[in-house]
């Protein structure tokens, strides 16, 4: 005899490979959206005022217990100490600041992931650092200096090369010194981008100029 087929099976096992494409891709849509919004948006604009955003009162204890272990915590408490004068800051938010910076915040958060190790302070390469924000192409009064770091924390590590390899790879319209420390003024965050990948992604969003113009244009024209 004819064998029947009832029909919502058929139908069901036409549908299921459209189904599963159209649930891959909204699946995939959501992953972008939340990288989006995890690495890029809270890096825009400046960060809250009196370092509310880095939590200092729970992770500096941690911290500091830490650094007391291998032997750093001095260098820890002279590097603070430099930046709160610079940046007339509470010790506390240096503090903050600092855990941004070197990755300590992002080693506490992972539960003190052994693959993953924090930079040791060092009080001089962070007077270093402070001396580049005042008297290098930026020339950022202590205010300045202030809110760029409370919204970029990350520049304080390494700022020469941060500032060289973002102003080479900004967008013509940016390239300029006299542009560019208006921009970083206006958005420090991109002193953490790096790379222009020209609209063909290269796998490097978190520190590419492309995936943050948008957003960099509407902080920009909103002030």
């Amino acid at each position: 005899g004819i064998r029947s087929v009832h029909p919502r099976r058929a139908d069901f096992g036409a549908m299921a490979p459209r189904f599963s494409s159209r649930f891959s891709a909204v699946v995939l849509f959501a992953a972008i959206c939340w990288v989006q919004r995890a690495f890029l948006s809270p890096r825009l604009g400046y960060a809250s005022p009196r370092g509310a955003s880095f939590g200092s009162a729970s992770v500096v204890p941690q911290i500091r217990q830490a650094l007391e272990e291998s032997g750093t915590l001095r260098q820890w408490l002279e590097s603070a100490a430099a930046l709160s004068q610079a940046c007339s800051l509470e010790l506390e938010e240096a503090e903050g600041i600092l855990a941004k910076s070197a990755g300590w915040s992002t080693w506490l958060a992972v539960n003190r992931a052994a693959y993953l190790k924090p930079e040791d302070p060092n009080a001089q390469e962070t007077l270093e650092a402070l001396k580049y924000f005042r008297d290098g192409p930026l020339k950022l009064t202590s205010e300045q200096l202030r809110d760029v770091l409370r919204a970029s924390p990350k520049a304080l590590s390494k700022p020469q090369a941060a500032y060289q390899a973002a102003r080479q790879t900004a967008p013509e319209e940016f390239q300029s010194p006299e542009a560019f420390r208006e921009l970083v003024l206006r958005c420090p965050m991109v002193l953490e981008l790096s790379f222009n990948c020209g609209h063909s992604c290269a796998a490097a969003c978190n520190r590419c100029w492309c995936p943050a113009m948008n957003r960099i244009k509407q902080t920009v024209a909103g002030r």
